[in-house]
């Protein structure tokens, strides 16, 4: 037989279209966040490039500014370098001059941002102060500036000043700004190749990823669905006893169960329909023999007792062979009386006509009008009636006969295997959608071979059971769309149970 998968092309396959699918919108979302990440680095890109040259044009002005600040520096301490000159001049010029040295420390301490000053004559003499200690070079930028004493004095005047450390600083900060600047702006093309290489390993593996997951999810997918199709084509070619085992918790698993659900259901109505036939053309051929049998008992039976009073007694002999001859037919005719009996029970089995009834009334009334099947003291019957009220659809007489037909034949069987006392219970067990109808019993039981034909017509386990009271059982619980099965008793014996769909 050839599968439905391998007559589709690749194209037409379910796995394929899944593959193409995840692989398309893989490609959709790569090419939509490499463009919106392209739209983000060109912005970014911009604004970056434009803080940059801002930055760039920001550290030119503070480098010029700088430079202007210390141009207008140095232009300060010539100026007051030549101020401080012009002062000692003049104290030259005083009637009682003070010594160059006294004067230098005055000037010394006024200006608390000289390092040092120095005084030079003509004729070599010098003198000089200082505070390097306070302001070592190491530590301090110095700056010399050299004046004289004024036109043609020959005098020079030597000043040196420490820098501020916080002007020297700024400018190196402003120098690092710059070369960090510098370094962004060569590092940002790096920048921008490396996101582009990133972008670009991202989408493939995204693609990859999708490949590879539609590739998984396709063929989780399509393999339950190809199972489950070679199921339905199974069933198709009349194999109904295939059925699909699919795992898992997705939708298609639960497909598979419904259809399962559908395959039990559909075996379980056919072997329905199929007992309910046999069932039919037994019960014709009962009431067939029923007939045929019945006509010719009571002229047989006729015919023998009169023969036994035309008996003349002539012979002692023959009388009693005569006797026994006539008791013997008899007997039989009884038994064959019984057994059309049975037929014709069997074969007029009335149709089921359905009522809203209440369990706990069924087997109240079986127990209040049934009581007698066990006459002995020591027998045991229990009925244990339900709790709540159990209500179906179902034919209350025909229901209380299921019980009469179950309990006669516990009880039969248990006398058979010689039970004392017979101990017979009947029980109620509700679910969410049924109840069932308990009938145990402490007889020899069912063997588990027998406990699907036992229900057949003339098939029974006890030495005088005709094999019918089952099958009308069956037949009546068909009818109520129940079913009865047969399993091993806490009693010891055999369990029958009968179970009714609940009325909504």
């Amino acid at each position: 037989m050839t599968s439905p998968r391998a007559s589709l092309p690749w194209w037409g396959r379910l796995e394929s279209r899944v593959v193409a699918a995840l692989v398309l919108i893989g490609t959709l979302c790569v090419g939509s966040s490499a463009y919106l990440v392209q739209l983000t680095v060109a912005y970014f890109d911009a604004r970056w490039a434009g803080a940059l040259d801002r930055a760039l044009v920001g550290t030119d002005d503070a480098g010029h500014f700088h430079g202007e600040l210390v141009a207008a520096k140095i232009a300060e301490y010539e100026a007051r370098t030549r101020a401080s000159a012009l002062e000692l001049a003049l104290g030259d010029r005083a009637p009682s001059p003070e010594p160059d040295r006294a004067r230098l420390a005055t000037l010394l301490a006024r200006e608390p941002d000289l390092v040092g000053l120095s005084l030079v004559r003509p004729g070599g003499e010098a003198a000089e102060v200082d505070r390097a200690d306070a302001y070592p070079e190491d530590r301090f930028e110095w700056f010399d500036v050299t004046a004289p004493l004024g036109p043609g004095a020959g005098a020079q005047l030597r000043a040196v000043y420490r820098i501020d450390p916080a002007i020297d600083a700024k400018l190196q900060a402003i120098g690092t700004t710059r070369r960090e600047i510098g370094r962004q702006q060569r590092d940002k093309h790096e920048i921008e190749a490396a996101v582009i290489r990133v972008i670009g390993i991202a989408s493939a593996v995204v693609l990859v990823v999708a490949l590879l997951v539609g590739l998984l999810l396709a063929r989780t997918i399509t393999r339950k669905l190809g199972r489950l199709s070679g199921v339905m084509s199974r069933v198709a070619h009349g194999e109904l006893a295939a059925r699909a085992d699919l795992g898992g918790n997705d939708e298609v698993a639960t497909l598979g169960a419904a259809f399962n659900r559908m395959l039990d259901e559909l075996a379980a109505a056919q072997a329905r329909v199929a007992y309910l036939q046999r069932i039919g053309a037994w019960q014709e051929m009962a009431r067939r023999i029923a007939h045929e049998i019945k006509n010719p008992l009571t002229p047989i039976q006729l015919a023998v007792q009169q023969l036994r009073d035309k008996d003349p007694g002539l012979s002692p002999e023959f009388s009693r062979t005569l006797r026994s001859a006539v008791e013997i037919v008899e007997d039989e005719i009884e038994g064959l009386r019984r057994m059309v009996t049975s037929f014709s029970q069997f074969a007029k089995v009335p149709e089921v006509r359905l009522a809203r009834t209440d369990v706990g009334k069924v087997l109240e009334e079986f127990e209040r009008a049934y009581g007698h099947l066990t006459e002995r003291a020591e027998d045991q019957l229990a009925v244990a009636l339900p709790d709540e009220p159990l209500a179906i659809e179902g034919d209350r007489q025909l229901l209380k006969q299921v019980l009469v037909n179950l309990v006669e034949n516990a009880v039969l069987s248990a006398r058979e295997a010689g039970r004392d006392p017979v101990r017979v219970a009947v029980s109620t067990e509700r679910s969410a959608t049924s109840v069932a109808l308990h009938v145990d019993d402490n007889g020899p039981g069912v063997p588990v071979e027998l406990r699907e034909r036992v229900f057949e017509p003339y098939q029974t386990t006890r030495a005088q059971g005709t094999g019918l009271g089952l099958a009308i059982v069956k037949k009546i619980v068909l009818d109520h769309g129940g079913e009865v099965s047969v399993q091993a008793s806490p009693l010891g014996g055999a369990r029958f149970t009968v179970r009714l769909p609940l009325s909504r």
